[in-house]
């Protein structure tokens, strides 16, 4: 089938870098549209125009089993991926980024979504700056003989300070304190030992340029698994003085309006944190919580 000359809008500039970054339903495109020069009206606009980029081979519909039947989600072709990328096939990412996303790995791959473009609004809507971003698989970070891949990273500006970000999308589908590779016990260890790494190279270069310093974001469904989250990285960690872990709820970030800047978020001593705060010393007036530390780890999966 011949494909359909369609003009791209600078509306369909910002959808198609969207999808760079993430498959998408039509209620996400709705939500992220928010951050485009002409958001959406409704569902129905979202569905006309992405078949029409289907038409014209920018974009691919597929449809997965959801709760209420099935649900249509959108991914770039490669055309459409050229296109963001000004034609530069170097940065093309693999086969599986194109295809159909399995069944056992959609619900992960939605939140993942539903976490980018909940970045994308709350950002957008309280002035803070989207320099840098990492889709899943795309950034690796490498610590001692460990390879650690967040599901997604973002760097943000908010004033004069940078924050770094790497989120983990937790669905109690691994186990807590383990030494089995996707364990959150060798994630955080890798993280750990990431961030020890790079201060080590940075101060053996003379400490120049802004101090090297990151933050994973663990999103659970749940305040206990967080907890124990918490109370493993507070056993684990070579500097306790370091934030380096902070754990909340799916449901809170995704629901929350300004999902960076409230204090939604527990650190490894059980205080409340914020993912961006533009002041560096400033604490919270929230009640911390005694975090509850599990008895049994292995039973926690």
């Amino acid at each position: 089938m011949a494909k359909t000359q369609i003009i791209i809008s600078p509306r369909d500039e910002c959808l198609l870098r969207l999808l760079s970054r993430t498959p998408v339903t039509k209620q996400l495109v709705l939500k992220a549209s928010h951050t485009f020069p002409e958001p959406f009206t409704d569902e129905r606009r979202v569905r006309e125009r992405m078949q029409a980029m289907a038409d014209g081979g920018l974009v691919r519909i597929f449809n997965a089993s959801a709760v209420g039947g099935l649900l249509n989600y959108y991914k770039l072709t490669p055309e459409g991926f050229r296109h963001v990328h000004n034609n530069a096939d170097e940065n093309m990412p693999g086969r599986s980024f194109f295809a159909e996303i399995s069944p056992s790995s959609f619900q992960h791959t939605l939140t993942v979504a539903e976490v980018i473009v909940q970045v994308m609004v709350a950002s957008h809507e309280h002035g803070i700056s989207i320099e840098r971003f990492h889709r899943e698989n795309e950034l690796i970070l490498e610590a001692a003989s460990q390879s650690l891949s967040p599901d997604c990273h973002f760097q943000l500006k908010h004033g004069e300070r940078v924050f770094q970000l790497l989120f983990e999308i937790d669905n109690s589908t691994e186990s807590i304190d383990s030494f089995s590779h996707q364990s959150i016990k060798n994630k955080v260890l890798g993280y750990d030992t990431y961030q020890d790494g790079i201060l080590t190279t940075w101060a053996k270069s003379g400490r120049s340029g802004t101090r090297p310093a990151f933050r994973v974001v663990f999103l659970t469904k749940s305040q206990e698994r967080a907890e124990h989250i918490l109370s493993l990285a507070h056993e684990l960690a070579n500097n306790r003085d370091r934030r380096l872990i902070v754990a909340g709820l799916q449901s809170d970030f995704l629901t929350e309006r300004d999902a960076l800047r409230a204090p939604i978020f527990l650190d490894h001593f059980g205080k409340w944190q914020s993912l961006v705060n533009p002041h560096a010393t400033a604490t919270f007036i929230k009640t911390p919580v005694r975090l509850r530390r599990a008895i049994a780890p292995q039973a926690f999966v």
